[in-house]
């Protein structure tokens, strides 16, 4: 079975010397460390070292920064059977986390599983792809990989689907076997329940990387009030509230959102007096929090990614630093708050240093009790740093 093409590869070659990065697991290389080249996108390339010696196998991107994604190093073609065996060892790593309370997990993180670009996410039996890139897209033979996953895994699969990004006119498409309730998928996380729309929800449909920390969060939510700010479809709330919070509100811009947050809370059996799920800018809806003097125990703070690429990082900071300033200016003295973060161009310790700065900005002190990132099936290589983006920080906050 085919799931590349190598016809024609190209042979590009590096401007500068980077073998060394390569060699201890870094598989990325960008524009400026390798001539540019003018080929259609995901092109199968040998890479060639400065004193034309092969360094590496992968393909090309022209179009973007990130120029080359690594899949062998040094001279050593890249297989058919390297790809099977890559997908078999990520299943065998991940089959312990799909249990009787458990139905979801990332089976395929990309470059962390040894296969970039190639994202898989699985919700009770319905795995869904996607891939990274134009390059990844055209290198990439999705129909062989969702065949290869469905009938080769030992994990109970009956639908394979392909996810393109929300803005594209088709949104996606069925790969393999019987695609049911794509629109209102449902399945348990830590036995706890949510419903999905596959198709149009962000991501493949949920963010799964915040899984161990929405668990965290029911750990403590006892007795407590909580606001969720930027609480997209309600994970942190749902925990929150099946935790025995006295009172959860969730804030949210998109209505679709609210609508989901507010279905998840319900087939939870949770009482709906005690969820108030507001469609409002959060931005809004905290300088009129601050206005009314409104305080709660528990504020957790997860917007979007503020820098989708370095030249976003010194804007993302000072967006980050307010956010977290205004919220914790919602906190009670000696209440609780949850700073995240899912951009992978802010390190963890930059992104202490925003929390601190945000805590100074809100004449607060805080003492770091948890300090957590995404779970392990959302693995990356130790060799790259940008894709342990998730950062999940959690303090208790003094007035004085």
């Amino acid at each position: 079975m085919k799931y590349f093409s190598s016809e024609r590869p190209l042979r590009p070659r590096l401007t500068r010397d980077i073998t060394k990065h390569l060699k201890r697991g870094n598989p990325w290389v960008f524009a400026d460390a390798m001539e540019k080249i003018k080929a259609p996108e995901g092109q199968y390339g040998i890479l060639l070292g400065p004193r034309s010696d092969v360094v590496a196998h992968g393909f090309t991107s022209s179009s973007v920064n990130l120029a080359f994604r690594v899949l062998t190093v040094g001279d050593r073609r890249f297989t058919d059977g390297e790809v099977e065996r890559r997908i078999l060892r990520a299943a065998r790593n991940k089959r312990h986390l799909l249990t009787i309370d458990n139905k979801c997990f990332r089976l395929l993180n990309g470059e962390g599983d040894e296969l970039p670009g190639v994202v898989a996410d699985y919700y009770d039996g319905v795995v869904v792809l996607k891939l990274d890139g134009a390059a990844s897209e055209a290198f990439w033979n999705k129909e062989a990989l969702a065949q290869f996953i469905m009938e080769e895994l030992n994990l109970p699969i009956r639908c394979m689907y392909f996810k393109r990004k929300n803005s594209e006119e088709e949104k996606g498409l069925i790969l393999c076997g019987e695609c049911e309730n794509l629109t209102d998928l449902e399945f348990l996380e830590h036995g706890v329940k949510f419903r999905t729309n596959i198709i149009d929800a962000a991501k493949t449909g949920f963010f799964l990387d915040q899984r161990e920390n929405r668990n965290f969060i029911r750990s403590v939510a006892k007795d407590k009030t909580l606001l969720n700010l930027f609480g997209y479809t309600g994970g942190f709330s749902v925990y929150a509230g099946l935790g025995g919070a006295l009172m959860v509100t969730t804030v949210d811009i998109a209505p679709n959102a609210i609508k989901g947050a507010t279905r998840n809370w319900q087939i939870n059996h949770l009482a709906p007096e005690l969820h108030d799920a507001i469609c409002e800018d959060a931005f809004e809806f905290v300088a009129q929090a601050q206005k009314e003097k409104r305080l709660w125990d528990i504020v957790i703070t997860d917007p979007p990614s503020f820098a989708p690429n370095q030249k976003a990082v010194a804007a993302a900071r000072e967006a980050y630093i307010k956010v977290f300033t205004d919220s914790l200016r919602l906190v009670k003295d000696e209440g609780f708050f949850a700073a995240s973060s899912c951009s992978g161009h802010i390190g963890f310790e930059e992104f202490l240093e925003v929390v601190q700065e945000a805590l100074s900005k809100a004449r607060r002190r805080g003492k770091v009790l948890l300090v957590k990132g995404q779970p392990e099936d959302h693995s990356y290589p130790l060799a790259l740093p940008e894709m342990r983006y998730l950062k999940f920080v959690y303090l208790q906050v003094f007035n004085d």
